[in-house]
């Protein structure tokens, strides 16, 4: 059967790849390639096969860079998917320009054929990567669901071409790259922070006790205003004075607030630890992020909501420019938030909270240290028909998770443990995004508290953004709503689009903001993004 398969194809390619004096040597590259018995050349491995072929198929089997001068332009833009955070050499750049210089030298028919080919290849793999990522992050994280771009060889072929021949592949390309702001403002820090590293590391900063508040000195200060001056947080003089003055607390209270430190203007472990951070580190968390917008670009509607689990932050974005933003508190290390896109479709003003199994054991263990736990509390029980139970009937003394035949409702109040309002994206997760009469919780720095659903800061503000566009909820029919307490159910007119992600750097036009890598996902990405392409098996 395998010798027959081999047939059919040689066949065809007698058919379709005639030997002509002006081909043979495009053919011979090409050949293993459509018979599936080798995807490299010169030793470099043909990334988008499907793709490659087509696109020679389109063309006739002839060349696709005859215009020599155009194709060095064209590695030009290979060159420049480092400042996508990408690397060149995934896409043959080194061999690239190794044969074209041969070429320059001695115009060798193989070597235009050898140079052709892996040009094609580097084209439609570095455009694949724009539109969806170099990374596939189904093998990075279980809960993945986003749709992952489908790329057409006979599309992206017949786009190339018509590229090449009105030499316009610059735009072509452009038009990959993620529109989102958070892109284009991370791609300006990965430039502004790999300058940095060219110019070297700065000493560590080491304080004479540990700790610097403001007014004090210390022989570091200098040091201090050097590093904060080269990052951008301090505009003033370099000076030699040693004063921990006004001017400089200012900006080590930005340089806090960008990464998520108290702002207090005190120089402590966690502030010094981010001031001797090295540049490399920044380029390296830089990289990741930019990897995690081009997953999820291309998903993107007019209007949808962002869920940053690492920034704990909720954006909403219409027309790719972000409209409002809140506080929100996600799930801890042991019960994190996952990340997958849903679709809100309704929200539920003056909910009830059915308990889950997993946690019910806490409400039992409060029932026995207070017998009236379940009053104060505003829960009722109910069977699995969620018929109502008599409490008082119920032996607590005895009961336990494990044998507890019965379901915890907590009814609608300003206790319940969902707030006053929650947003329904159904999911497999059972995660939404809720009020809770918990505010507290949003003042801290970290915000890993919940079970896994996302407590959101402002709710109220958030359901009036939503339902007034083409809901028409005013803030005083969402309040009327709220003081009827009352379960009230508001099904959207337009679904919208809801993204949990997790971005450890995100930035708009302003500022950029540095977030700690909570549920340690950082890591695994950087490797699969640094490991050469040929290498990868993700």
């Amino acid at each position: 059967m395998k010798i027959l398969h081999y047939t059919i194809l040689v066949s065809c390619l007698s058919i379709c790849m005639p030997v002509l004096a002006e081909n043979q040597y495009l053919q011979q590259q090409l050949e293993p390639i459509l018979i599936g018995e080798s995807h490299s050349i010169e030793r470099e491995h043909i990334h988008s096969p499907d793709m490659t072929v087509a696109t020679y198929k389109a063309n006739g089997f002839e060349r696709v860079w005859n215009d020599t001068k155009y194709a060095k332009q064209a590695l030009k833009l290979i060159a420049q998917s480092e400042l996508e955070g990408l690397s060149p050499n995934d896409y043959h750049f080194d061999t690239l320009m190794a044969l074209a210089n041969e070429i320059d030298k001695r115009g060798a028919e193989a070597v235009e054929a050898q140079f052709d080919v892996l040009m094609t290849d580097a084209v439609m793999t570095y455009a694949k990567h724009l539109i969806r990522g170099k990374i596939n992050p189904k093998q990075l994280t279980a809960t993945w669901n986003y749709g992952q771009f489908d790329v057409s060889p006979d599309a992206a072929a017949a786009s190339l071409l018509k590229h090449v021949k009105s030499k316009s592949l610059d735009k072509g390309l452009e038009n990959l790259k993620p529109v989102l702001p958070h892109y284009k403002r991370l791609k300006d820090a990965l430039v502004f922070y790999r300058e940095l590293d060219a110019t070297g590391e700065l000493p560590a900063i080491t304080l004479q006790n540990n700790i610097l508040k403001p007014g004090q000195s210390d022989a570091a200060v200098p040091l201090l205003r050097q590093k904060l001056k080269r990052l951008n947080y301090f505009q003033g003089s370099g000076s030699d004075d040693t004063d921990y003055d006004n001017e400089l607390v200012a900006a080590v209270k930005n340089f806090q607030n960008a990464h998520q430190v108290t702002d207090d203007g005190v120089i402590g472990n966690a502030t010094l630890k981010l001031l001797n951070k090295d540049y490399s580190e920044y380029i390296d968390d830089i990289l990741v992020n930019l990897e995690r917008i081009r997953w999820v670009d291309n998903t993107l509607t007019e209007r949808f909501l962002v869920v940053n689990i690492a920034g704990f932050k909720l954006f909403l974005f219409e027309d790719n420019k972000l409209k409002w933003q809140t506080n929100v508190v996600v799930g801890r290390n042991y019960t994190k938030t996952p990340i997958f896109k849903g679709q809100m479709s309704y929200i539920v003003m003056n909910p009830t909270w059915t308990v889950p199994r997993s946690i019910s054991g806490g409400i039992i263990k409060k029932m026995k240290e207070n017998p009236n736990y379940l009053n104060e509390k505003d829960f009722v029980v109910v069977d699995s028909r969620r018929n109502p139970v008599d409490s008082e009937s119920i032996d607590w003394a005895n009961a336990s998770r494990k044998n507890f035949p019965y379901w915890f409702v907590q009814q609608p109040s300003e206790n319940n443990s969902l707030g006053q309002i929650k947003f329904m994206f159904p999911n497999k997760y059972s995660i939404y995004l809720h009020d809770t009469p918990a505010k507290t919780l949003f003042q801290q720095d970290q915000r890993a508290f919940s079970h896994g659903c996302v407590r959101v800061d402002d709710p109220f503000t958030l359901a009036e953004k939503i339902l007034e566009t083409s809901d028409n909820w005013s803030r005083s029919d969402i309040d009327d709503a709220i003081a009827a307490k009352e379960t009230t159910k508001i099904s959207l007119s337009k679904p919208l689009d809801v993204l949990l992600m997790y971005w450890t750097v995100a930035g708009d036009d302003e500022s950029l903001q540095f977030y700690t890598d909570v549920y340690n996902r950082d890591g695994a990405l950087l490797k699969a993004l640094t490991t050469p392409l040929a290498n990868n098996t993700i």
